[in-house]
């Protein structure tokens, strides 16, 4: 498993854990004193008891910020009375709401996080290619069930060893350069790689239509909006337009320039 991924479920695991042992101590009370423990604190004059909650309220707004001279009116508070204080304040210093929205928050944010970062870009890709209408294989050599299987592990070195093993093997299928450039560009975090990686294969020659003009699209697609390279991405859309004229590519790609604001 990538280690990365591996450190952020480990940080993940923290914060749930942080979590629901703030939440759990949030729902102690004032309870946890006793009616005489109550009394004595009520008697000092910084607090009340709620008999509906059956609950002590600090008055003044001063909870757990009462000094012993305090305590004790002037004087020093008997031990008892300190004994009762230290509970409460230990019991509200547990139960602060603040902590607990703060982690739930917190935990929230870092799933969402995950969730971006790992598990939409891989959904991402597969409905792209099905909207696109890819052809590749599902099912193939070995070394493409190996490529496939590496990448379940967040190994992404062995993967894009694995599938190029698997374009050695299957010359006619285009799915294991998409998917090394994918690997490098979003996993490896290296895109002008990836265009490397595309452009060997179209280097290869031989391919359908479809095939060669799905290659540029993607390396227009990391001019673009990775590498924020516009006039790499402008040049290729104007090769599609003049290579491929009267076709639905071409189209695509006359509509992508007057995206960029080209004719």
């Amino acid at each position: 498993m990538d280690k990365k991924l591996l450190l952020y479920l480990l940080i993940l695991g923290v914060l749930v854990t942080a979590t629901a042992y703030s939440v759990l101590s949030s729902k102690r009370s004032d309870s946890s004193l006793s009616n005489i423990e109550m009394e004595l604190l009520e008697d000092t004059g910084h607090f009340e008891i709620d008999p509906a909650e059956d609950k002590l309220l600090p008055l003044f707004g001063e909870g757990t910020t009462l000094t012993n001279k305090e305590l004790g009116d002037g004087g020093e508070p008997s031990s008892e009375v300190l004994a009762a204080y230290n509970k409460f304040a230990k019991t509200n210093k547990d139960t602060s709401p603040f902590i607990s929205f703060a982690l739930f928050v917190l935990t929230g944010i870092f799933t969402g996080f995950l969730i971006v970062t790992y598990i939409l870009p891989n959904i991402a890709q597969r409905a792209s290619e099905e909207v696109i209408g890819s052809s590749e294989k599902t099912e193939g050599p070995n070394a493409l069930s190996r490529a496939q299987a590496f990448v379940a592990q967040g190994e992404w070195e062995q993967a894009i060893a694995a599938f190029r093993e698997a374009a050695v093997e299957d010359p006619t299928n285009r799915l294991p350069w998409i998917e090394i450039a994918m690997l490098q560009r979003e996993r490896l975090e290296n895109p002008p790689l990836a265009i490397q990686t595309l452009d060997q294969a179209l280097a290869r020659g031989d391919w359908r239509e479809n095939d060669e003009t799905f290659f540029l699209f993607r390396k227009i697609e990391i001019y673009e909006n990775t590498l924020k390279q516009h006039p790499q991405a402008i040049a290729l859309l104007r090769d599609i337009i003049e290579r491929f004229p009267q076709t639905r590519h071409s189209a695509n790609a006359m509509h992508k320039l007057h995206e960029f604001g080209e004719s």
